[in-house]
Parts: structure tokens; C-alpha cells; sequence
């Protein structure tokens, strides 16, 4: 494929407009609605789904890795480019536009409970890229970012997610004291029970502490949390007074299913994984060694390179398009979405990643996040 071509990376301009693979993503919940309503056969809700854990990993499977690095080699102009931080921003309308669509689909048509399940399944894929795309854009420090980070997550009710993330999961990657790091045996499904609430009480507990620093009420809309969780309430208020409660079984399908979404990523990305200590028991800085990485060319083209979570967490400030991948890193055998499933069953989960693990250690489970070392 053309793409693939090592002279490829002589044209950035040609590269750079790669990424807008990502925006066929979130259009996915939005085709299959509409495909639904043109031909009037309501099971065609469900082709996200089926693109996402069917069609996507064969594609990738022919596709491969990204061998020559075309994702990673921009130059200057490129690097500095407004191209990358609009294309993010420009799904904001996107996000509410198809899950809107949903939720008026389920008003109008008056769906059946298996088209209504596979409506908020789909877009809940829609959402969790939402909640990658304000991942993306809340990792910027101005204020236009924050907003469109926090209205990004907004539909997911998980805008704490930004502050949690960048102060919490940043800091504690990899360790014992790290909610959203999966430890070796741990199922996906006990990890769920675990990840999402401590998403939130972290979330709260860097709030408070910020808020007592400053000196202001812990409540006030100046604390993300509660400015955060007044912005969920208003955007689902909102959705309830358009088109009723009968939208309501729709938006908690599809909010379970973005933020299950986002917690197999976590699952995924470090399981087992644990940082080295320093004499004095502090942990080590995270390095690309603390993240397992995936350089499949075709989930990073439809993440904005989250698969290339080494050098996210060991530059955490390095924009999404000048990502690297790193060879020496642990790598994941297979792209996201056949990962996602395997995470489905724990069993199959652990025969392929438990050996990957082990040998990323040569077997010393001193070096492997385990248990009995949860705090």
C-alpha cells in the first residue's frame, strides 16, 4: 500500500493528512443510524460494532505495523501545525451530533430492546472515542482545551477523567497506588469494580487537596469535579428535556459501554506492568518500558496514537501526531479491538498476554505488578 512506502516520509503534507482516518471513528455510530433509517432495517445499528471487533482487526492483520515509522516522523512545520489541535477540536460538534441522533432514533422509531441495546452499544463506541479525543485535548494546558475537554466528557459523565488522568494516572502509572493499572491475574471485568470509582475518589482527593491549598470551598464550581459534574448534569438534562425519558435506558447503555471503553484501554495498556523503586522507596520516573505499546499503523491511525502509549506516558506533554513508537518497549501481539475482546474473557486474556509478561521480566515476578502489592 502506498502508505507503507519508506518514501512516503519525504511528503509531509500528504502524510499529515493520514490522520484523518481518525475522523471515520466516531462517524461509525452516525452510519449506522442513518444506514438503519434509509433502508428500514433497524438491525444495521449494530455495524459499529461489527467494524470495530470484526472488520477493523482483519484489516489490521493485513495491514501490519507501522515498520517505517510514518506516524512518528514529522518535521518541524508539520509538528507545529494547527492542523492536528482542529481536527481534535472539530469533533466536539460530531460527538453531539451523533449522540443526539441516537437518542431521536430511539424517540421516533420506537425501537425493539435488542435494536435499542445495539443503539447505545454503538454509540457507546462513539463516546469512548469522545472520551480519547478529550484524553487528547486535556492534555493541554489553555483554556479553550480545557473547555472542549470537559464538553468532550461531558456525555460520558466523566469529565473528572481529565484532572484524574493528567495528576493521578501520570503520576502513579505502573505502581501499587495506581487504580487504572491492572495488575498481573487480574481479570478485565474485577478491574472495571475497581478502575472506575477510583477514577473519581482520586479525582476528588486532587481537587480537595487543591482547593485547601487555595483556600476555597472543596464544593465550589472551581473544583473540576463538581464543575464537571454540573456540565454532565446540564448536557443529560438537556438530552431528557428534548426528547423525554424514554432516551434514558439509550444514554446509560452508552455511558456504561464509554466508560467500560476507556477502562479496557487502561486494562490493556499496562497490565502487570511495574516500575522500579529507588532505595528510599519513591518509584522511578515512567519510562516507554512502563506501557505496553501497540504500533499497528491502523489503531493508531484511528486513535490519534493512543496505541503508542509508551512515549505518551514517558513524554506525557508530546502531542498525539509526533508520537514515536519504541521497538524496546513491551508490545501488545495484537491491535485494540482484538485486544478489547480477548479483555472480554479472561481466560483467553491471560494465555496470550500472562507469557508476554513473564518473558518482558525474564520471569522475575519481583518486577511484576501483582496483588498482594495493591495498596
Amino acid at each position: 500500500m502506498a502508505f507503507l512506502d519508506p518514501k512516503f516520509a519525504e511528503y509531509p503534507a500528504r502524510k499529515r493528512h493520514l490522520w484523518l482516518i481518525s475522523l471515520t471513528y466516531p462517524l461509525f455510530p452516525l452510519l449506522g443510524t442513518l444506514v438503519a433509517l434509509a433502508t428500514g432495517q433497524a438491525a444495521w445499528v449494530w455495524l459499529p460494532v461489527a467494524l470495530v471487533y470484526l472488520v477493523i482487526p482483519v484489516i489490521e492483520t493485513i495491514v501490519g505495523d507501522d515498520h517505517t515509522d510514518i506516524l512518528g516522523q514529522m518535521d518541524a512545520e508539520a509538528a507545529m501545525s494547527p492542523f492536528y489541535r482542529y481536527m481534535v477540536h472539530g469533533l466536539l460538534p460530531i460527538i453531539y451530533l451523533t449522540w443526539g441522533l441516537g437518542a431521536w432514533y430511539v424517540a421516533t422509531q420506537s425501537p425493539g430492546i435488542l435494536t435499542l441495546i445495539g443503539l447505545g452499544v454503538s454509540h457507546g463506541l462513539g463516546l469512548g472515542f469522545a472520551i480519547n479525543s478529550g484524553h487528547e485535548v486535556g492534555h493541554k494546558t489553555d483554556r479553550t482545551s480545557k473547555w472542549i475537554a470537559l464538553l468532550m466528557l461531558a456525555p460520558s459523565f466523566y469529565g473528572h477523567f481529565r484532572i484524574e488522568h493528567n495528576v493521578g494516572h501520570h503520576s502513579h502509572v505502573a505502581t501499587p497506588k495506581d487504580s487504572a493499572t491492572s495488575y498481573f491475574g487480574e481479570s478485565f471485568w474485577h478491574f472495571i469494580g475497581r478502575e472506575i470509582p477510583g477514577a473519581w475518589k482520586r479525582a476528588w482527593a486532587i481537587e480537595s487537596k487543591r482547593a485547601d491549598r487555595k483556600g476555597y470551598s472543596r464544593f465550589s464550581i472551581k473544583n473540576e469535579v463538581v464543575l464537571a459534574t454540573l456540565l454532565g448534569l446540564a448536557v443529560w438534562t438537556t438530552m431528557l428535556m428534548i426528547f423525554g425519558l424514554v432516551v434514558l435506558p439509550y444514554m446509560l447503555i452508552a455511558w456504561a459501554f464509554s466508560v467500560t471503553g476507556l477502562s479496557q484501554q487502561n486494562y490493556i495498556a499496562h497490565y502487570g506492568l511495574l516500575r522500579d523503586q529507588r532505595p528510599d522507596g519513591k518509584y522511578l520516573p515512567a519510562r516507554p518500558e512502563h506501557s505496553w505499546n501497540c504500533n499497528k499503523i491502523v489503531t493508531n491511525l484511528l486513535t490519534f496514537n493512543l496505541a503508542r502509549h509508551s512515549d505518551h506516558h514517558a513524554n506525557p506533554a508530546r502531542h498525539y501526531q509526533n508520537l514515536r513508537t519504541f521497538p524496546d518497549a513491551p508490545q501488545l501481539p495484537h491491535g485494540y479491538g482484538f485486544m478489547f475482546l480477548l479483555a472480554y474473557c479472561p481466560p483467553l486474556f491471560r494465555r496470550v498476554m500472562d507469557p508476554l509478561v513473564l518473558a518482558n521480566v525474564d520471569g522475575d515476578m519481583d518486577r511484576v505488578l501483582t496483588k498482594d502489592m495493591m495498596l
